[in-house]
Parts: structure tokens; C-alpha cells; sequence
């Protein structure tokens, strides 16, 4: 009797000792588990760098991490830059276009300059002016590409022809740590 008493009693034990160190194994297993979570989150908070910065035509800053910002950033940043390039008029034209190029990214201007100086040329000398009313856009905030559709109206001293189906891509880039534009095309296929 003794003998099976003692026997269950070891059995006991070592099913209590079998249990304690599964237990162990799990504890340490979770520890670990939480140990890198707290680290990797740790080091994200540490590295994350907030750009905060307020478009040209918004009332409200926007924030984002990354390189070229949200969808809502590179839209409202194609606007303004593409109201800089086509709403002008006589007056207007050679400023808007300097400002248009301050936004360039470094090499850009040399080849707008000469695309911006005949357009500017072209609404001095005729008295005219264009507006651009945009219809559609896509923004591709992976590659910084905006496609802007829409109409653009032109109007020479009195006369002001129909409005022209246009389609414009707006390429943005971050290069010394500010937001700028590195084409400014527009794509001929504005067939609607």
C-alpha cells in the first residue's frame, strides 16, 4: 500500500513538474512575443517623422509619413500648381509662372522655362487669358503621378473660343526634403 502511494505520489509530481515547465516554456514564449512587439513599436515611434505642411488652396494643414503624402496632399498640390500654370491672364502670367517654377524640382526649369515664356508671351501679346476647370482626377500616390482631366477655356481680347478637352500629368517628388514637381505634361489622349 505504501508502495502504491508512493508510486502515485512521484507519478503526481512528475506530471505537476511536466506541467510547470510547459507552462514555463509558454511564459517565456509570450515574453519574447511581447518583448519584440514593444520593440518594433518602440522604434517606430522613435523614427516616425511627421510632415505636416498646407497646400497652396486648402484651409486645414495635412500630416503624413512618407515620402510624397495622401491622396487628398498630391491632389490639392496638382491643382494649385496646374491653377499657377493655366488660370492666367495678361496680368498675372509672368508671375503665376515664376511661382509655378520656385515648385520646380532642381533641372526641371531649364527645360519649362522656354514652354512657360511662349505661353506667357502668347497671353501678353493678345490680351488674353485661360481657365482651367478640372472634371476628373487620379491620383497615384505610389508613384506621385496626378492625372487631372478637364476643359480648358481661352479667351483673346474680346473673342473666347470653346472650351478644349485637355488631360495633364503632374509628377511629384520629394528632393531636399521639400515637395516639388518634376514634369508637368500634357498627355494628348483628352478624347471625351
Amino acid at each position: 500500500m505504501e508502495y502504491k502511494l508512493r508510486s502515485a505520489g512521484n507519478r503526481n509530481l512528475a506530471i505537476t513538474i511536466l506541467v510547470l515547465l510547459v507552462m514555463i516554456i509558454l511564459s517565456l514564449g509570450l515574453c519574447w512575443r511581447m518583448y519584440s512587439d514593444n520593440r518594433a513599436l518602440t522604434a517606430q515611434l522613435l523614427n516616425n517623422r511627421l510632415t505636416i505642411v498646407m497646400p497652396f488652396g486648402a484651409d486645414t494643414p495635412f500630416s503624413f509619413t512618407g515620402k510624397r503624402g495622401d491622396a487628398r496632399y498630391l491632389r490639392l498640390m496638382a491643382l494649385s500648381w496646374l491653377a499657377l500654370r493655366l488660370n492666367i491672364n495678361s496680368d498675372n502670367a509672368s508671375d503665376s509662372h515664376k511661382t509655378l517654377l520656385a515648385d520646380a524640382c532642381d533641372g526641371v526649369e531649364k527645360t519649362m522655362k522656354p514652354v512657360l515664356a511662349e505661353e506667357n508671351a502668347r497671353v501678353s501679346t493678345n490680351d488674353g487669358g485661360s481657365v482651367f476647370y478640372p472634371k476628373d482626377f487620379q491620383v497615384r500616390t505610389d508613384t506621385g503621378v496626378v492625372d487631372i482631366t478637364g476643359q480648358l477655356s481661352l479667351s483673346y481680347g474680346m473673342h473666347t473660343a470653346s472650351p478644349v478637352n485637355k488631360h495633364y500629368r503632374i509628377r511629384t517628388d520629394t528632393r531636399n526634403d521639400r515637395l516639388c514637381w518634376s514634369a508637368f505634361l500634357e498627355v494628348p489622349d483628352a478624347q471625351q
